[in-house]
């Protein structure tokens, strides 16, 4: 049977913000996934999932709250009928739009949220404008105590720009004061139709390594339970743990847009073009019958050369074994080809948060012979020094 890790529906390709570097092609498109479309995952795609799989299903594409309520209720309804009983469900929000009716929602349907939320207001409101260009952090502030009265606590996802980087302790004192504990990061990445990232110029790699390594150091001196995403991936993998990169096997990801159209391997695929891999879609669930799409020669194809980009990153990079491959959507966008290694995003990424976990070992270790002369490191910390 099935495992999937991710299930992404699109239930709009709209967004009622406007951010400098949203790489959506389509968010003027009021586009709503229709009823069909839902029941045609309910009942093509759900089914074949094995019934004790534990896939994440989040709603995310341009802003899902856009799409009313009602929509929502009777689209869980139908797609719980369906799902494995362990399935998680999730909405990625700009956190904008999000009323008390979306908290009653998520309480009662044990929806999760995250918000996006660039970290102070200085640097959210740089970037992530209303239509008319005024800032939005105040309005997700409000959301996010909303929730956390509520007994949510979301899980925020930051976008970095190089002006960050030197403000790691504004960052983290902005997360300890408003009870944010879980954090991804990211940088604006070169995809879709924003075709120049901020980060474009020059190696920053180090600088965002010594971003996190601040945060890090911040949360163990005041006992703060910051929990850093890419961090403790990295960690979870060199502590014994399962490397899984769901990015490069078909179908441990699975996107369907809001008209239907499927792709896989990565998110971001929906907005890649490669007329060679019809633009990554790789099927139509109102067209196509899922089993089809499933083994579609066009998939295997892919799968072969993302393969053969895996094997090039094994042979060249020091950080494979806590990475596994990189994101084939990145590679296609950077480099123009599923068959190549490293990119922006990795140096950018995946890079920096080993390095910012290793230095954190390293300092730990040599605080704790500080304090403890006759401390004993250990063979994983003696390793990495």
């Amino acid at each position: 049977m099935w495992r999937p890790v991710l299930i992404v529906l699109q239930p709009t390709p709209f967004c009622n913000i406007s951010c400098d570097y949203c790489y959506l092609r389509s968010r003027d498109d009021r586009t709503i996934m229709s009823a069909e479309v839902v029941g045609a995952i309910s009942d093509k795609i759900f089914p074949k999932i094995a019934f004790d799989a534990a896939p994440t299903v989040i709603w995310h594409a341009g802003e899902p709250t856009v799409v009313p309520l009602a929509w929502y209720r009777r689209a869980h309804s139908e797609l719980r009928r369906t799902a494995p009983p362990q399935a998680n469900f999730t909405l990625q929000s700009n956190g904008v739009s999000l009323s008390s009716e979306w908290l009653s929602f998520a309480q009662e349907t044990e929806t999760q949220i995250g918000l996006s939320i660039d970290g102070p207001q200085s640097f959210h409101d740089l970037r992530r404008k209303t239509r008319n260009g005024k800032g939005t952090w105040a309005l997700v502030m409000q959301t996010l105590r909303r929730l956390q009265d509520g007994g949510i606590h979301p899980n925020v996802v930051t976008v970095l720009h190089p002006l960050s980087l030197s403000a790691a302790d504004q960052y983290f004192e902005f997360y300890r004061d408003q009870g944010i504990t879980h954090v991804s990061f990211s940088i604006d990445e070169a995809e879709g139709c924003h075709s120049v990232s901020s980060f474009g110029r020059g190696d920053q790699s180090d600088a965002i390594a010594e971003f996190l390594l601040t945060l890090l150091k911040r949360a163990y001196a005041e006992q703060y339970p910051l929990h850093i995403k890419e961090v403790e991936r990295i960690a979870t993998v060199l502590a014994g743990g399962e490397l899984n990169n769901e990015l490069i096997d078909a179908w441990q990801v699975l996107v369907v847009a809001a008209n239907g159209d499927v792709t896989t391997f990565s998110p971001e695929f929906m907005e890649v073009r490669s007329e060679a891999h019809h633009h990554f879609n790789f099927g139509n669930i109102l067209k196509d019958d899922f089993d089809s799409i499933f083994a579609s020669n066009l998939v295997a194809i892919t799968q072969a050369e993302i393969r053969r980009g895996v094997e090039l990153c094994r042979a060249r990079c020091q950080y494979f074994a806590v990475c596994g491959g990189g994101a084939p959507a990145n590679k296609m966008q950077e480099n123009g080809s599923l068959e190549s290694s490293e990119t922006m995003f990795c140096r950018m990424s995946v890079q920096p948060a080993a390095e910012a976990f290793r230095r954190f070992v390293q300092w730990g270790a040599q605080q704790a012979r500080r304090n403890h002369p006759d401390f004993k490191s250990g063979m994983f910390a003696e390793q990495i020094s």
